[in-house]
């Protein structure tokens, strides 16, 4: 038995999970859930922005995002930049972020990634920022935006981090890649003109 919310095409799955010559019973499930994503920029200019005022820039956007929504989640491509945004939320707005933000990634102990888990499921925690580690399979209670920060090089990536969002029937799930070089935006581009089109 073979259960997934977002591979496709199901067909060839099917024939991987058992063979070419072996019959089998796909059912096709199809919840379309609604997604509203958008690809945003902190500076208005990318060709012309320098690297401290990009960064600068997009840490009041993020902090602006987190503010208009209940709950975040932030995705970062790697551990170091989870804990670098982190830091900088803290240290620049550090009376809205002391104890209703959290880091999670694989080098955080079990214990200290389920005390993350559990108060963002309790609604402690106003935003939460990650690498891969909160991508799959964890119950990770209410969020109503994820924002990606950089490509993350897969529309499946994508579409299952954004899915954290809205993790509930009839529920919009709410993405904003934020990135900060042309190379992201083609790549983040591409991602959203697939996701739309169902791709």
């Amino acid at each position: 038995i073979g259960l997934s919310a977002t591979i496709s095409p199901l067909e060839e799955v099917a024939r991987f999970l058992i063979g070419a010559e072996e019959e089998c019973l796909i059912a096709d499930v199809q919840f379309l859930k609604k997604v509203d994503i958008e690809v945003i920029t902190p500076t208005a200019d990318l060709m012309e922005s320098n690297v401290f005022e990009a960064h600068s820039k997009m840490y009041k956007l993020l902090d602006d995002l987190i503010q208009e929504h209940k709950s975040t989640l932030i995705f970062t491509n790697t551990r170091s930049a989870t804990e670098r945004v982190v830091h900088h939320l803290k240290e620049a707005f550090p009376a809205k972020y002391t104890e209703n933000i959290g880091a999670h990634h694989s080098s955080l102990s079990k214990e200290k990634r389920f005390q993350i888990e559990q108060s963002l499921r309790e609604g402690k925690l106003k935003v939460v920022v990650t690498s891969t580690s909160l991508e799959l399979g964890i119950d990770v209670g209410y969020i109503d935006l994820v924002i990606l920060l950089g490509s993350p090089k897969a529309v499946s990536r994508s579409l299952q981090r954004i899915g954290r969002s809205g993790h509930k029937l009839h529920e919009v799930a709410k993405g904003r890649f934020v990135i900060l070089d042309r190379d992201d935006l083609v790549e983040c581009a591409v991602m959203t003109k697939a996701i739309r089109e169902k791709k």
